[in-house]
């Protein structure tokens, strides 16, 4: 099971749109709370219905800059080099691909369109309205995998969310760290290293 922002994809050229939205809410005197995160990746919202639920009024230019700014995030989002060669390895050994991710809903469609060939399961927050490391998400992928927990392995970039949070329901997982120079028992620095650890 693989996260995705970070561990599979980088978005080139951010611009943070729905932070921005935020912040336009905070110019309004809207205050901003824990929340707001978790709302926006558990809600399948474009950047026009967000601003609706938090009260937030835009003008058009402004929603037509929000979204200008969006259109040009998701045309930077590129896999690393090292995903699709990996992916089709596992998928050679038998082993099952799933994708599982924070994220508001308009940076999953770039994900299925870049990689070349269909995975095995996609769990995405905004679907799931859960986030990582709510403790329901990992075992609702497991379910899609049709795999019970101790059978899955969690690879991903955040400490909590995808090494922590995984192994409390029972899973394995791994911290891909790209900056690493080196792998060790419990951290990847490239997804190559996923093959070996196999």
């Amino acid at each position: 099971m693989l996260d995705v922002y970070g561990t599979i994809a980088a978005i080139n050229n951010k611009r943070s749109p729905f932070a921005r939205l935020l912040q336009i809410g905070a110019s309004q005197g809207r205050t901003r709370t824990k929340e707001d995160s978790r709302a926006l990746m558990t809600n399948p919202w474009d950047l026009h219905e967000a601003a609706q639920f938090f009260g937030i009024e835009l003008t058009g230019a402004e929603l037509d800059e929000l979204e200008q700014d969006l259109e040009t995030e998701l045309d930077s989002i590129t896999l690393y080099a090292d995903v699709v060669p990996t992916i089709r390895a596992l998928q050679r050994r038998g082993i099952k691909v799933a994708l599982c991710s924070n994220l508001a809903k308009p940076y999953a469609a770039p994900i299925t369109r870049l990689l070349p060939m269909p995975l095995d399961a996609y769990a995405w927050s905004f679907e799931h309205q859960a986030i990582k490391p709510d403790r329901n998400f990992y075992e609702r992928v497991c379910e899609k995998l049709m795999c019970s927990p101790n059978q899955v392995l969690m690879i991903g970039d955040t400490p909590i969310a995808d090494v922590s949070g995984p192994r409390e329901v029972g899973m394995q997982s791994l911290l891909l760290d790209r900056k690493a120079l080196t792998d060790s028992k419990d951290k990847i620095h490239s997804l190559t290293g996923l093959l070996d650890a196999l």
